[in-house]
């Protein structure tokens, strides 16, 4: 094979490949998700601390103020760093606890007045669910999601392999070569 024909064939299959590579790691370790997201979020806050320290160090006025931020935003930042798991259950059963709450009240409310219930149950139960098993649902939506990045990346390397236009060895003489 030629270098441009190896090139060509990387940069059409590279992509599908990506995909696929990424769904098959989020079904088989969704934690990777938000691992990833947590662990962002707390280098993001550990710049933002050096942000306020360097701004604690040169500017004249709420230096001490400044000094404070830097140093709860470094503490929050190497705490998620750290324990990037945390956040995810915590934002879960914190989510959790809205939707049992807000369904809960529903559903005292459609038993006075003898609605249906059976969706307002549902939905207090799950707000439970959240709230004893909060990395579930990240699990859960994060490995749909790597399903259909999956999906996605198989459909798209079928289609561009049968979509593939091959050119022929060069044989035709009608052809005239202009180089």
């Amino acid at each position: 094979m030629k270098k441009q024909d190896i090139l060509s064939l990387i940069q059409l299959l590279l992509v599908p490949a990506l995909l696929i590579l990424l769904g098959l790691i989020l079904v088989v370790n969704p934690d990777t998700a938000s691992v990833l997201i947590s662990k962002l979020l707390g280098y993001a806050l550990t710049l933002g601390a050096v942000g306020a320290g360097l701004a604690a160090v040169f500017s004249h006025s709420g230096r001490v103020r400044k000094g404070i931020c830097a140093v709860v935003l470094a503490m929050v930042g190497g705490w998620l760093m750290m324990h990037p798991l945390w956040l995810t259950a915590w934002v879960s059963r914190f989510l959790g606890i809205l939707i049992m709450v807000n369904s809960g009240m529903d559903l005292v409310y459609a038993l006075k007045c003898r609605h249906n219930v059976i969706f307002h149950a549902a939905a207090t139960a799950i707000g439970a669910l959240l709230v004893l098993m909060p990395m579930s649902a990240s699990r859960l939506v994060f490995t749909l999601c790597g399903v259909a990045v999956l999906v996605i990346g198989i459909l798209m390397l079928l289609d561009r392999i049968r979509g593939r236009r091959w050119l022929q060895g060069g044989d035709d003489p009608n052809i005239i070569d202009a180089l």
